[in-house]
């Protein structure tokens, strides 16, 4: 069974792939924890717990974007590394929607190649 969160994410990232330029860099990262050995691995590796799930580069600009379900909320560590990226100079956004996401990004000035229909 898919989580919501899951479906989201999805659906941002098909969006995405239509929308962004097409010299824009964007890619997704996985955080979920799948465990005390998988978790472990991944630290090794300096993967860091509360990254954001998608980072879009684009004309020197970086975008980072948490994705939630409805009714779902940032945990303590999402929150404490949000607010580490944003005192780098870095902005996080939270977003619930694929709407909010593509409007985001347009508010930002990120052009868009087209718009996507749901």
């Amino acid at each position: 069974m898919k989580r919501p969160e899951d479906r989201l994410h999805e659906q941002v990232w098909r969006a995405l792939t239509y929308a962004l330029p097409t010299d824009a860099v964007c890619t997704s990262h996985e955080n979920r924890q799948n465990g005390i050995r998988e978790g472990a691995r991944r630290k090794r590796r300096g993967c860091l717990a509360g990254w954001p799930d998608i980072q879009i580069i684009w004309s020197g600009r970086t975008y980072l974007i948490e994705l939630k379900a409805p009714g779902g909320s940032l945990s303590p560590v999402q929150r404490d590394m949000h607010e580490r990226i944003e005192r780098a100079g870095v902005p996080v956004a939270v977003f619930r929607s694929v709407d909010g996401v593509l409007n985001y990004l347009s508010a930002c000035g990120l052009p868009m190649r087209g718009e996507v229909m749901a």
